[in-house]
C-alpha cells in the first residue's frame, strides 16, 4: 500500500436518529446511505469530529489582540497545523412523537451497521492520526503543534469550567424550585384556612347578628322598671342636694350670723358670711370627689346593689346632722352634713349609672340611661318648690328643707332589697352563672335569657386580660387610654359648661338682671320644670338619634345661650338708665338662661353619665366610672368656688369663659367621640381596638 498523505481533515458525524456517518481521510469518503425518508426536520444532535490544518500564527494574534499572554511567537512556517475541534448542531423537529415511535424498529437495525463502520472508520482516523502525529514530531512544526494543543486545552478547560458553572447554576435553581414548590404548597395550605376562618367568621356574623337582633326585640317588663325606679332614687338624692342649698341662701347666711354673734359676740363681715356659704356650697362636691373615687373600689367589693344599700347609711348620718344643725346652733354640723350627704351622692353618680346600663336591654338602654338625668332634674325640681317662702324657704324651715334629704335614702333602703343584683357582675366578675341567670329571668320576665348570656360571654372572652383591672393599668393600658380621655372630656363638658353656675346661684343671677326677689326664685323653678320635661322628650330621643348628635345639639345650643346671656348683660349696662330696656333685658336674660338648661338637659345633662359607663367593658368599667366621677366632681367644685369671683372681677363677661369652653367641647365630641346606639359592649370596645370609624 503505498503511502498516504493525510488530508485536511477527519471529520466523524453522529446524529439522533443517526441517518448518515461521514468520514472524511486519507483521500476517501465513507457513507452509508439507508432508504431516504422524509423527516429532514427531525431533531439532530451532531458531534463533529476534526483534524485540520492549523495555522498557530493566526491563533497567537487572537490572544495578543483579547491581551492574552500566549507561548512565544516561534518562525512563521509554510503550511498549518491540525487542530480538533467539537462542534455541537441543533435543529428544531417537526416531527410527532408517533412518527418517532413508528421509526424506531428501522433504526436499531441502522444502528447496527453504524457502529460497525464507525469502528473501521475510528481505526483508519487512528492510523491517520498516528502518522500524522510522527511527521508532525520528525519535521519542524513541533512548536506550531505545541501551540495548537494548548490552545485545544485551553479551550477544554473553560469548557470545563463553563459546565461546573452551569451544573452549579442548575442545582441551585432546582433548589430554588423545590422551596418555592414547598412555599406555593405552604401557601395553599393557609390559603385554605384563610377560607375556612373567613367562613367561620361568616357564621359567626350571622349567628351575632340574629342575636343582637333578639337583643333588640327585648322591651320592658315590670320588674326591670321597678329595680331601675328603685336604683335613680339615688340619683335625686343628687339633685335634691345640688339644688336644695340655693333658694335659702338668705337664710343661711342669717343663721351663719347668729351663731358666730352667740358665740363671740361680733357681727360677721359680709366678705366672711359669703366665704362661709361658699365652704357649705363647696363641701358638698368634696365629698362628691371622695365617693365618686371610691365608687370603683366599692363596686367590686359588694357589688352594684350592695354598694348601692351601704350608701344609704350615709345618706341617712348626712341628712340628719343637716336637719339637726339649726338645734344643735352649729355651722359646723351643717358642713359636715354637707360633706357626708356629698360622699353619699358621689357613690351614687358612679353606682347608678353603672347598675343601670348593666341590667338595661340593649335596646333601652339610651332611654333608661336617661333615667338618671330625669332623676336628677325631679331632685332639682322638688328642693327649688320646697325652697320657697311660702312653704320651707324660711329662717324657720330651711333645716326641714335640707334634712328631707333621708326621704330617698330611707326609701331605696326600703326597695332595693328586693332587686337583683348586676347579672354582668354575677357572671363576669363573681363567674355565678345560675344566680346570673336567675337575675335576667326576672329582669326579662322570661326563661329565655341565653342571648343575654351568650353576650355577656362574648364580652368576657374579648376584654378576658382585662378581667380585673386597677386604675393605674387602666390609665397606661394603649387601649383604653383614648375611651378615659373621651370619657374625661365628657364629664369635663357637663360641669365646665357653666350650668353649675346657673344651679348654685340662678336665684342671685336673676335679681342682677333686675328681676325682684320672689320672681328671681319662681324663675329659678321655671328652670327645673324645664328641665324635667326636656328631659322627658330626650329619652325617646336617646335610642334614635344618638348620644353623640344629642350631645352636639347640646352643647351646640348651649354656646348660643351663653352668648345671648352675656349680650343681655352688656345691653343692660349699656342702657342702664332707660327702665323699659331694663325691663326688656330682663327678660332677655331669663329667656336666655332657660335656653340654657333646655339644651343642657337635651344633651350634656345625662349622656356624660351614660356613655361613660358605655365605652368600658365589665373589667375596666368600675375603675373608669371611678375616675370619670372625680373628674365631674373636682370641675363641680371648682365651678362653685370660683364662680363668686369670677362674678366679681368679669361682671358682664362671666359667661364668656363658658362659651369658649362650649366651643372646645364641641369640636372635641365632633371628632373624637363614637357613636354608642345600639352596639354591645364588646362592638363599642372593638371601635377602640381597631381603630375604626366613628
Amino acid at each position: 500500500m503505498g503511502e498516504t498523505r493525510p488530508s485536511t481533515g477527519v471529520v466523524a458525524h453522529h446524529k439522533k436518529p443517526m441517518r448518515k456517518l461521514d468520514y472524511r481521510g486519507s483521500g476517501q469518503s465513507h457513507r452509508h446511505h439507508p432508504q431516504p425518508r422524509h423527516d429532514d426536520d427531525d431533531d439532530e444532535r451532531e458531534v463533529v469530529l476534526e483534524l485540520q490544518e492549523y495555522d498557530h500564527h493566526d491563533q497567537l494574534s487572537r490572544w495578543e489582540d483579547r491581551d492574552v499572554p500566549g507561548p512565544p511567537r516561534p518562525p512563521r512556517p509554510r503550511g498549518g497545523v491540525l487542530q480538533l475541534r467539537v462542534r455541537n448542531r441543533h435543529s428544531r423537529s417537526n416531527v410527532s412523537l408517533a412518527d418517532r415511535l413508528e421509526l424506531q424498529g428501522e433504526d436499531e437495525a441502522t444502528l447496527r451497521e453504524l457502529l460497525v463502520s464507525l469502528q473501521k472508520q475510528v481505526s483508519v482516523m487512528s492510523s491517520n492520526l498516528s502518522a500524522k502525529l510522527d511527521e508532525l514530531q520528525r519535521g519542524d512544526r513541533h512548536l506550531e503543534t505545541t501551540v495548537a494543543l494548548h490552545e485545544i486545552r485551553t479551550q477544554l478547560q473553560e469548557l470545563t469550567r463553563s459546565v461546573e458553572s452551569c451544573q452549579s447554576e442548575v442545582c441551585e435553581v432546582k433548589r430554588d424550585m423545590v422551596a418555592i414548590r414547598s412555599e406555593l404548597d405552604t401557601v395553599q395550605q393557609v390559603k385554605e384556612e384563610i377560607e375556612e376562618l373567613r367562613e367561620y367568621v361568616d357564621r359567626l356574623e350571622e349567628h351575632t347578628h340574629r342575636r343582637k337582633l333578639r337583643l333588640l326585640q327585648q322591651g320592658l317588663t315590670f320588674f326591670l322598671c321597678y329595680a331601675i325606679g328603685a336604683a335613680v332614687l339615688g340619683m335625686l338624692q343628687f339633685g335634691y342636694n345640688t339644688g336644695v342649698i340655693n333658694a335659702p341662701e338668705q337664710n343661711i347666711e342669717n343663721f351663719m350670723k347668729d351663731v358666730y354673734k352667740n358665740r363671740y359676740n361680733e357681727d360677721l363681715s359680709e366678705e366672711t358670711v359669703k366665704l362661709l356659704y361658699s365652704v357649705g356650697v363647696s363641701i358638698f362636691a368634696i365629698g362628691g370627689m371622695l365617693g365618686g373615687f371610691s365608687g370603683g373600689l366599692i363596686a367590686n367589693r359588694f357589688g352594684r346593689k350592695g354598694g348601692l344599700l351601704l350608701n344609704n347609711v350615709m345618706g341617712v348620718g348626712g341628712a340628719c346632722l343637716m336637719g339637726f344643725a339649726k338645734i344643735a346652733n352649729s355651722y359646723e354640723l351643717l358642713f359636715l352634713g354637707r360633706f357626708i350627704i356629698g360622699v353619699n351622692c358621689g357613690l351614687n353618680t358612679s353606682l347608678v349609672p353603672m347598675y343601670i346600663t348593666e341590667i338595661a336591654p340593649l335596646n333601652l338602654r339610651g332611654g333608661l340611661g336617661t333615667l338618671n338625668q330625669l332623676a336628677v332634674t325631679i331632685g332639682l325640681l322638688l328642693s327649688q318648690v320646697l325652697g320657697i317662702e311660702q312653704i320651707l324657704g324660711t329662717d324657720d324651715g330651711w333645716p326641714l328643707l335640707l334634712g328631707l334629704a333621708v326621704c330617698p335614702a330611707v326609701l331605696q333602703l326600703v326597695l332595693l332589697p328586693m332587686c337583683p343584683e348586676s347579672p354582668r357582675y354575677l357572671l363576669m366578675t363573681k363567674h355565678w352563672e345560675e344566680e346570673a341567670r336567675k337575675a335576667l329571668q326576672r329582669l326579662r320576665a322570661s326563661s329565655q335569657v341565653e342571648e343575654d348570656i351568650e353576650e355577656m360571654r362574648a364580652e368576657e372572652r374579648a376584654q378576658s386580660a382585662e378581667a380585673s383591672i386597677s386604675m393605674t393599668e387602666l390609665i397606661c393600658s394603649p387601649t383604653l387610654r383614648q375611651p378615659l380621655f373621651i370619657g374625661i372630656l365628657m364629664q369635663l363638658s357637663q360641669q365646665l359648661s357653666g350650668i353649675n353656675a346657673v344651679f348654685y346661684y340662678s336665684t342671685e343671677l336673676f335679681i342682677s338682671s333686675g328681676l325682684t326677689g320672689e320672681s328671681a326664685k319662681f324663675a329659678t323653678i321655671g328652670i327645673g320644670v324645664i328641665m324635667f320635661f326636656m328631659t322627658l322628650v330626650s329619652i325617646p330621643m336617646m335610642d334614635k338619634t344618638g348620644r353623640r348628635t344629642l350631645h352636639l345639639y347640646g352643647l351646640g345650643g348651649m354656646f348660643i345661650f351663653s352668648i345671648f346671656i352675656t349680650i343681655s348683660f352688656l345691653i343692660k349696662e349699656f342702657f342702664g338708665y332707660v327702665q323699659e330696656m331694663i325691663d326688656w333685658m330682663s327678660y332677655l336674660s331669663v329667656v336666655s338662661t332657660l335656653g340654657f338648661v333646655v339644651f343642657f338637659a337635651v344633651g350634656p345633662g345625662s349622656i356624660p353619665w351614660m356613655i361613660t359607663a358605655e365605652l368600658f367593658s365589665q373589667g375596666p368599667r368600675p375603675a373608669a366610672m371611678s375616675i370619670a366621677v372625680l373628674v365631674n366632681w373636682m370641675a363641680n367644685f371648682l365651678v362653685g368656688i370660683v364662680f363668686p369671683t369670677m362674678k366679681t372681677h368679669l361682671e358682664n363677661y362671666t359667661f364668656l369663659p363658658f362659651s369658649v369652653l362650649l366651643a372646645i367641647f364641641w369640636i372635641f365630641t365632633y371628632r373624637q367621640v363614637p357613636e354608642t346606639k345600639n352596639k354591645t359592649f364588646e362592638e363599642i370596645s372593638a371601635i377602640f381596638r381597631h381603630g375604626g370609624d366613628r
